[in-house]
């Protein structure tokens, strides 16, 4: 750090405290220039490096081409009346004309009103293109360093000097910013269709088909696609099922849902039983249109479609996170009057192409006509067959999959045990169809706080009995786990085991993640009045809240004090400053040009009683311009100073 204490202690010039403006404002937007206008950018750091002096008018104009070709370059194919009408591709083009005009002027070395003021330019428009707690953690680094360097300049001092006043004023305001947001929340830009906002991973999404062959869902990746916060606890992991997509046509090799030309009417559906639970979703981008809510969901989500099936879907496809709020009924099933033409595509089956599954089926026919006894038997006869879960099932028949699964190859995950359950419910005469979706548990919990991955995608049956679909969980059939599938719960478990803390301490920063994008990204004039209405019902939470900005208030002093004390050149002066006080009532001020060992032997001189004072000059002179610097010798001359003081 040695070669920085040049730079922090001289006086910067305005030109290099706007270089380090630029700087720190620019690196975000680095991020997102098109490479033509990164070299354009990288060319004109070489020239303000190699070429000290201002630049001619004809060097200028040479620049300001090649920067109208970087322009072009970088924005080439998108550069059109269409293209421009989108607000992202509009702000990328103003911020290579802001970055071509500031290079511009900066190459002439002369500061003017544009160049000081485009900073905060850049800062500003660095917001429209992400939208995160990384970025969220940087403003307020841009904010406190832009201040930083105004106070430089208007100080006329060093960057110790100015740091120290700025980390006041930022800490001064800090209290009053809280109460500020809280009152008056953000502006909400949630239904605009500008940029991205920090998220740019594609997260696996259903897109209303189920594969049985080499394409089925499996996906066994512990990146995150959604992340549930609960009023209260998380609900019981019987109950963690996310509906998606909802499948009644077998395809062989895949299957699908209802027909689009299929207008059904969209009845209400009602719950049997279970209790309602309100949750909020950051929903990742899947680029589907596909919501997720807990199965039943009792209405559909603000700008969201809920069909006859509860399935929930967009308009648009999900290409940046979306935050939606859903109440669900914690049911396993749901009561619905079913059409004819739904109740037909539900019962369709091939006696021909499955002809082993139907003989078994038609067995169980003959010995029960009751739907609850055929169901019981439907569930013994996947029992009896011995099945393994597996992750790396034999490929299947696909012309006869039922048959070589419950029959022949007797391995599989869920899309298999999935399509079979339901084939042969069908062969039973009991309407069935696949839902497809994500089936979570409470490893990754904490609180009210849940994460959804993307190895929880599952797929599930559901049978109509009795006027109501009725869900099953058809991998409970399976009497056998592979070896691998063994394996990786082996490693989970040790994992769990051998790094607990890791695991607590990774859940907790997931959950903070979530409570601050929740709270503080997306903190709205709707989210103000729901904390307002959260703090009239529950007086814990305001008392807790007052406790919080008093002890922020006292944690903003504690640090204002500490910055605002003086600052000495060495630990020797710092120690003397008692007496230096003590002398100043007694009317004895050092001089401008008068050393420490001067203004001790004048002061000595007036009062030659006072025998500490020359104790004093010897005992400084030796710690500042002698080798000895231990804290021995420094804890002797706070015994001296305390002398003369006293005296």
């Amino acid at each position: 750090m040695k070669f920085l204490q040049p730079l922090l202690s001289s006086k910067p010039t305005p030109l290099m405290l706007l270089d380090m403006a630029y700087i720190v404002v620019l690196l975000p937007l680095m991020l997102m220039l098109k490479v033509p206008m990164m070299l354009f950018v990288l060319m004109v750091l070489g020239i303000l490096l190699v070429k000290k002096s201002p630049a001619s008018n004809p060097f200028i104009f040479t620049v300001f081409l090649l920067g109208l070709v970087a322009l072009y370059l970088s924005l080439y194919g998108a550069f059109s009346f269409t293209g421009l009408s989108r607000l992202k591709l509009f702000l990328e083009l103003l911020v290579y004309i802001l970055i071509i005009v500031v290079s511009l002027q900066r190459l002439t070395r002369e500061i003017n009103y544009y160049l000081l003021i485009s900073p905060f330019l850049f800062l500003a428009l660095s917001l429209f293109f992400y939208h995160g707690i990384v970025m969220l953690s940087y403003v307020i680094f841009e904010i406190f360093f832009l201040l930083w360097m105004i106070l430089s300049h208007r100080m006329e001092s060093n960057l110790v000097e100015s740091f120290r006043s700025s980390m006041v004023m930022f800490m001064y305001s800090l209290p009053w910013v809280v109460v500020l947001f809280i009152f008056f929340p953000r502006i909400s830009f949630e239904h605009a269709s500008y940029g991205f906002k920090g998220e740019v991973t594609k997260r696996m999404g259903h897109d209303g088909t189920m594969y049985l062959d080499g394409n089925a869902l499996l996906v066994p990746s512990d990146r995150i696609v959604m992340e549930v916060g609960f009023e209260g606890e998380v609900p019981d992991v019987s109950t963690l099922y996310f509906r998606g997509s909802v499948l009644y046509v077998d395809k062989k090799d895949h299957w699908e849902p209802l027909p689009k030309y299929i207008k059904r009417e969209i009845k209400q559906s009602s719950s049997s039983q279970g209790e309602a639970q309100s949750y909020k979703v950051t929903l990742y981008p899947t680029q589907k249109k596909w919501l997720y809510l807990l199965d039943m969901p009792k209405h559909a989500v603000k700008e969201s479609q809920l069909d006859s099936d509860l399935v929930s879907t967009v308009e648009k496809k999900i290409e940046e996170p979306l935050h939606y709020s859903a109440s669900s009924v914690l049911s396993p099933y749901y009561v619905q009057e079913l059409d004819a033409v739904t109740l037909a595509f539900a019962s369709h089956f091939s006696e021909a192409q499955n002809p082993k599954s139907y003989k078994e089926a038609k067995k169980i026919k003959e010995q029960y006509e009751r739907t609850a006894q055929r169901t019981k038997a439907l569930v013994g006869l996947f029992i009896e067959q011995n099945l393994t879960y597996t992750l790396k099932p034999e490929a299947l028949d696909i012309n006869a999959s039922t048959d070589s699964f419950l029959f022949d190859k007797r391995g599989g995950y869920c899309v298999h045990f999935a399509s079979s359950f339901v084939t042969v419910a069908r062969m039973l005469d009991i309407p069935a169809r696949v839902v497809t979706g994500y089936k979570s548990d409470r490893s990754e919990s904490l609180k009210n706080y849940l994460a959804v991955k993307e190895k929880d995608a599952h797929a599930w049956a559901e049978l109509y009995i009795d006027g109501r679909w009725v869900r099953y969980e058809t991998t409970s059939t399976a009497t056998n786990i592979d070896q691998q599938a063994q394996d990786l719960a082996r490693i989970a478990q040790n994992k769990k085991e051998l790094h607990p803390l890791l695991k607590k301490l990774n859940l907790y920063l997931m959950y903070t993640k979530y409570q601050i994008e929740t709270w503080i990204l997306y903190y709205s004039h709707v989210r103000q009045l729901q904390l307002l209405e959260y703090a009239k019902k529950n007086p814990s939470f305001v008392f807790g809240f007052v406790l919080g900005f008093i002890g922020l208030v006292m944690v903003s002093f504690v640090i204002i004090a500490y910055f605002r004390r003086p600052s000495y050149s060495s630990e020797a002066l710092a120690i003397m400053q008692p007496l230096l006080k003590s002398l100043k009532k007694e009317g004895y001020l050092r001089n401008e040009d008068e050393s420490m060992h001067q203004f001790l032997l004048r002061v000595s001189k007036e009062n030659p009683t006072n025998r500490a004072l020359k104790e004093v000059d010897s005992m400084y002179e030796e710690i500042l311009y002698g080798e000895d610097v231990s804290t021995k010798k420094q804890l002797e001359l706070k015994k001296y100073v305390k002398k003369a003081t006293m005296k």
